[in-house]
Parts: C-alpha cells; sequence; structure tokens
C-alpha cells in the first residue's frame, strides 16, 4: 500500500487499488484504474472537457502539471484507453509496462497533489513560528 498523504481519499484509495492489481497480477484492471485516476485527479482540480485529453491539457495549461507530466498523463490515458477500447485478444499487457503506467499515475499524483501539499505544510509551519505569540 502507498501512502498518499496529500491525495484526496478516495483518489488515493483508487491508486491503492491499482498498485493492488498490479500485485496480483491484474495488469489490465491495473492500467484501467491508473487511468481512472488521472481523470478523476482532473476533474477534482476543476478540469472539464469532452474527454480525458482536453482535461490533461486543461491542466496543463493552468499549470497545474509540467510538461513532462503531461506527457505522463497522456502515456496513462493511451494505455488505459487501449485496454478499456482494445481487443482483447491482441497480446496482453506486458508485467513491466503495467508498472511503468502506475509509476506514471503516481507522478501524476506527486506533481498535483503530493509535491504542493509539503509545500503548504513547510510554510504553514514558518508562517507559524514567525507570527508573535501573545
Amino acid at each position: 500500500m502507498h501512502e498518499y498523504e496529500h491525495v484526496p481519499v478516495t483518489i488515493a484509495a483508487a491508486a491503492n487499488e491499482a498498485h493492488g492489481c498490479l500485485a496480483a497480477g491484474y495488469l489490465r484492471g491495473a492500467v484501467a484504474v491508473a487511468r481512472s485516476v488521472v481523470e478523476s485527479t482532473a476533474k477534482v482540480k476543476g478540469m472539464t472537457g469532452a474527454n480525458l485529453a482536453q482535461m490533461i491539457e486543461r491542466m496543463y495549461s493552468a499549470k497545474l502539471i509540467r510538461e513532462h507530466v503531461r506527457d505522463a498523463a497522456d502515456e496513462v490515458r493511451f494505455s488505459g484507453n487501449e485496454v478499456a477500447h482494445g481487443d482483447l485478444v491482441d497480446e496482453p499487457i506486458p508485467q513491466e509496462d503495467a508498472a511503468e503506467i502506475l509509476g506514471l499515475m503516481d507522478e501524476i499524483l506527486e506533481e498535483v497533489f503530493e509535491s504542493p501539499g509539503r509545500v503548504a505544510e513547510r510554510k504553514k509551519k514558518r508562517l507559524a513560528r514567525d507570527t508573535p505569540q501573545p
């Protein structure tokens, strides 16, 4: 189980479910849930659009994610779409590929929630220290 200290509870639960699927060998499930984590992340940040590609682009335009993280989100989206809309007679997803997709999902959560959360905590501590006590 991964620790997601600053990720909203429902998104953190889904991310942990993706990791659980990966650990159990349910690779398509892991990738599909990773895609849903990216979409839920965009939605909780107020991004709208006709599809996930537009929401990812809006996260980038809003400076919630950097360019390489936008590209990571697109890779998760592409893989999730392949799982959801692909032909199941195609070759299965290799374990290594599914693990990479979940690693990219975690990078997105780090960029959008974890890193800003740690910075906000640090700033709060500094401000509390700098505030005169009566």
